[in-house]
């Protein structure tokens, strides 16, 4: 992430690089172990109804970690995936710790829950509506729910009595999911994401957004924080930026609201208590895109699912998803640093017949693939251009809304260069917009 944490406190920005750091330059190759109770634990490849996909930004180590866990807990029909973006000079080391131990220790909660003696049916205040309007939330679900609350607080009171990771101005977001049948649990700390897919009336393709990003400045984070005399405040040069500061330093301007580590504010307003929602699945419902803020900060949650959809083979979503995205960077922010970026989409319907798997496909270089041709045009992204407007499901209702600037310059058209370009920069953006100028054709004769 990198962005998250302005100030290094007492390390004078040096970071310690892991020798393992293989799943961080965005290689195609695939990385499985075997986890508790027999399952298959993915950290880098695609599966049948996986795809996944990181890539270092330009800040040094990669941050982002990942990992999806088929055959979870030992129940054939169980998943969970997890996506981590690290930030501070030990970001890297915490989301990987994060993306290892949460799900051994969320595996053993749930075996242990499930064990413990029904005294009745589950409560009314422990039910909750699902997205269909009823209570049809069962007892496995809300045992999953605690599950996934427990097991977050055991890792943050774990690290912090973890003398070999420094996580005093370190730390990680983590957005998870377990699913099975048609149940779907998500659980967020931070402000990674997680988008859903589903189907309209039309048949077109609507994004939910089921996590709430978790910045300092939403109302009921920001009540929490001053309570505790932790300070909020934007920068002079990210006026939009809200951070979170210790009451009496300058440290360490951290972009988020809740996270996993960052000890420096647990004692004001800093928590890693995960926002735990539930989702009933229906046959409308495609895939799920769980991503770090290297993604939704240049593309639209339209953008992503559109992308996804897009693509013939469904094993290179997730890489389509990131070179998008680090292309945007590229074109948005020329003279910047593009963050790191992780992404995994789980889908939840069998592949078309003609989809090849990603041992035949996967770990060839990206220009022999038909496919990405395909989804660099990805539509018009979900985007109306003429009226500039969007609608945007979120979980509980719809909304419509007007673009913003920054968001028109996103999506209409990958065709205008900023407005202010450095001179040594310009021959290299020059040239680059007429190749999107081509490209916008391309898409708007389709």
């Amino acid at each position: 992430m990198g962005a998250c944490c302005t100030k290094d406190y007492m390390y004078g920005g040096y970071t310690t690089y892991d020798k393992d750091d293989r799943d961080s330059n965005g290689d195609d190759g695939e990385e499985v172990r075997r986890g508790d109770d027999g399952a298959t634990v993915r950290l880098r490849g695609s599966s049948t109804f996986t795809s996944m996909f990181t890539q270092r930004g330009r800040k040094g180590i990669n941050q982002d970690a990942m990992t999806v866990w088929e055959d979870f807990s030992g129940e054939k029909d169980l998943i969970f995936c997890g996506v981590f973006d690290g930030h501070g000079p030990s970001g890297h080391r915490v989301a990987r710790h994060a993306r290892d131990v949460l799900p051994t220790k969320l595996s053993k909660s749930i075996k242990k829950k499930l064990c413990q003696p029904e005294n009745g049916v589950v409560s009314e205040a422990c039910v909750e509506p699902d997205n269909n309007g009823g209570k049809q939330r069962n007892r496995l679900v809300s045992k999953w729910e605690a599950a996934l609350e427990e097991s977050f607080k055991e890792v943050d009171q774990e690290l912090s009595l973890d003398s070999s990771i420094d996580c005093f101005c370190s730390g990680t977001t983590a957005v998870t999911i377990i699913k099975q049948g048609e149940h779907l649990v998500v659980a967020n700390v931070g402000d990674s994401r997680a988008v859903l897919c589903t189907r309209g009336d039309k048949h077109q393709h609507i994004p939910i957004q089921l996590t709430v990003d978790h910045k300092p400045n939403i109302p009921c984070e920001a009540e929490r924080i001053k309570n505790l005399q932790g300070r909020i405040i934007a920068e002079k040069e990210d006026p939009d930026i809200f951070r979170v500061w210790v009451p009496d330093g300058d440290y360490p301007g951290l972009a988020m609201s809740r996270s996993v580590g960052d000890f420096c504010l647990k004692d004001y307003g800093l928590i890693s208590t995960p926002q735990v929602s539930y989702r009933k699945l229906t046959r409308k419902d495609e895939f799920i895109v769980l991503a770090t803020d290297g993604i939704w900060d240049v593309l639209t949650n339209n953008q992503v699912i559109n992308i996804v959809a897009s693509v013939r083979n469904r094993s290179m979503a997730a890489k389509l998803v990131v070179k998008l995205a680090v292309r945007e960077w590229k074109r948005r922010f020329p003279g910047s640093m593009i963050d790191d970026c992780a992404v995994i989409c789980l889908f939840f319907k069998n592949p078309p017949l003609l989809t090849k798997s990603m041992t035949s496909v996967g770990r060839r270089n990206v220009r022999s693939h038909p496919e990405l041709a395909v989804s660099r045009s990805c539509r018009s992204m979900g985007v109306d251009r003429k009226r500039g407007e969007r609608e945007e499901e979120v979980e509980g209702g719809s909304m419509k809304r007007e673009c913003s600037k920054e968001e028109q310059k996103g999506v209409q058209g990958l065709t205008r260069a900023d407005s202010l370009t450095r001179a040594t920069g310009f021959t290299k953006t020059l040239s680059h917009n007429q190749r999107m100028k081509k490209f916008n054709h391309e898409v708007e004769a389709r």
